[in-house]
C-alpha cells in the first residue's frame, strides 16, 4: 500500500504533463528510468524518487518544464534532428564513432541522456552495439536503460527504433543515399 501511495502523485503528474505537452506537437513522449522500470515489473532496489520524461518535439516546453507537479520531474527536450541524428548515428556509423558521438554528448552536458535515448531505441541488446553501462560513483550500474514506456507517439517513435536496430554500415550509407532511403521519414 505504501508503493501505490507513494506512486500515485508520480502517475497523476505524469496525466497532467501529457495534457499540457501536447500543445508542443510533440512526436514522442517517453517515461524511463526508474518509474518504468517499476511499471514493468522490476522492483529496483529503491522506490522510485522522479519522473524521467524524455519528449521530441521542435517547440521546446519552456512552461511545461517550469511548472510544477507535485513531485520531481526531469524533462529532457530533444529536438527532432537531434534524436534523428542519433538514429542515423546507430545505423550508419561504424560502430566505434557511433559510441564516440553518444559519449561525447556525455561528458559535454555532464548527462547520460543521448545513451540512455540510443538504449532505449535499440531495446535490451543495446550492449550489442557496444553501449556500456553507466558508472555511478565508479561503480558500473547494472539496471536495464532500454526499458521505457511510450506516453505519445507510439507509431512514430516505433518507426524510429526499426530505423536505427537496422545496422547499414558506413559503407550502405553512400548506396541508401543514391537510392534515396537514407533519411527517416517523418
Amino acid at each position: 500500500m505504501e508503493k501505490d501511495h507513494h506512486l500515485a502523485p508520480m502517475l497523476s503528474a505524469i496525466e497532467r504533463i501529457k495534457a499540457d505537452i501536447k500543445e508542443y506537437h510533440p512526436k514522442a513522449l517517453l517515461l524511463f528510468g526508474s518509474l518504468a522500470r517499476r511499471l514493468a515489473g522490476d522492483p529496483g532496489d529503491h522506490l522510485p524518487n522522479d519522473v524521467d520524461l524524455l519528449v521530441v518535439t521542435n517547440n521546446t516546453p519552456f512552461l511545461v518544464m517550469n511548472k510544477e507537479y507535485g513531485c520531481a520531474v526531469e524533462l529532457h527536450s530533444f529536438p527532432v534532428a537531434r534524436i534523428v541524428n542519433i538514429a542515423k548515428s546507430l545505423r550508419y556509423d561504424s560502430r566505434p564513432v557511433a559510441l564516440s558521438k553518444l559519449y561525447g554528448r556525455v561528458l559535454a552536458k555532464e548527462h547520460a541522456i543521448d545513451v540512455i535515448a540510443a538504449a532505449m531505441m535499440l531495446g535490451p541488446a543495446y550492449g550489442d552495439v557496444g553501449i556500456e553501462q553507466i558508472e555511478i560513483n565508479g561503480i558500473i550500474d547494472t539496471r536495464d536503460y532500454s526499458i521505457h514506456r511510450v506516453l505519445m507517439g507510439g507509431g512514430w517513435w516505433a518507426r524510429l527504433c526499426r530505423y536505427a536496430v537496422e545496422r547499414r554500415g558506413p559503407l550502405m550509407r553512400f548506396t541508401d543515399k543514391m537510392v534515396r532511403n537514407y533519411d527517416f521519414a517523418e
